[in-house]
């Protein structure tokens, strides 16, 4: 990526094997873990997968 970070492609499809969620929104997951950041989304087959990781605005704001 031009003045991006690269995402672990082999992270990438680790989590897309393990789970029922797109490459795509995987490559947010690896990206969100790699950085120690929570993935905020609304998106909820992502949250319900990734709890950790992922959290919902509402999540968010309510200190999840």
């Amino acid at each position: 990526m031009n003045g991006g970070r690269d995402v672990d492609s082999t992270a990438v499809m680790g989590l897309v094997a393990k789970s029922a969620c797109s490459a795509h929104d995987c490559e947010f997951v690896a990206l969100t873990k790699s950085m120690g950041f929570a993935l905020v989304t609304e998106g909820a087959r992502i949250v319900r997968t990734f709890p950790g990781t992922a959290v919902t605005m509402d999540g968010l704001l309510a200190g999840q």
